[in-house]
């Protein structure tokens, strides 16, 4: 029986280096210090507002959290199936992030923290504080931008990087229509099931 832990069968002496689940925790943490640090200066300086804005709008926490975890499953089902059923298949490691996670050695603990930590941190910065001041479409640029996912070297290539855009958009609406909670809800849940199906899939 394969260990949950080590999902390719091979000895960890015949692989490089791993990151550990500390270290792995260590940077969650930081860059979910740094995406706070930097919402909350464009709320002070930019917006004018405290941050705690961001929350005001929206349904209630438990619906918000339902349409988040509806929204964030429906998605990584979608988008599973478009990366292992389409052109995107044959491109998919030319992705830095995903290449990256593809080589990681992750537990339970890791998918659940690092999914958690980005999708409270990224989505309070680019859809709660950058989103105010752009608007959804632009945010969802520079947050595939940032992620490395335009790519135009083949029709996988844009296929997928369309893809993200879409769900990016996807987030940016459940910031706008359902509250902050859902977008973050979606984002975690979307990204612990991604990270699942990389790891198997690799």
């Amino acid at each position: 029986m394969i260990d949950d832990d080590n999902i390719d069968g091979q000895p960890e002496t015949t692989k490089s280096r791993q990151i550990s689940s500390r270290e792995l925790l260590f940077i969650s943490i930081l860059s979910a210090t740094a995406y706070l640090i930097l919402a909350f200066l464009i709320y002070r300086y930019l917006l004018e507002e405290p941050l705690n804005i961001a929350f005001k709008h929206g349904y209630t926490v438990s619906t918000q959290l339902i349409i988040g975890m509806l929204s964030g499953s429906a998605a990584a089902g979608i988008i599973g199936v478009i990366i292992n059923h389409t052109s995107v298949s044959e491109v998919l490691h030319d992705f830095y992030i995903v290449d990256m996670v593809s080589k990681l050695k992750l537990s339970r603990f890791d998918r659940i923290q690092l999914s958690a930590f980005a999708g409270v941190g990224e989505e309070l910065l680019f859809r709660g504080a950058i989103q105010p001041l752009l608007g959804i479409w632009v945010t969802s640029f520079i947050f595939i931008g940032i992620h490395g996912y335009f790519k135009f070297r083949s029709a996988g290539h844009m296929l997928f990087g369309l893809t993200m855009f879409a769900l990016s958009m996807l987030l940016g609406y459940l910031f706008e229509y359902s509250g902050l909670i859902a977008a973050m809800t979606a984002h975690a849940v979307y990204d612990v099931i991604m990270l699942r199906i990389v790891q198997i899939g690799k």
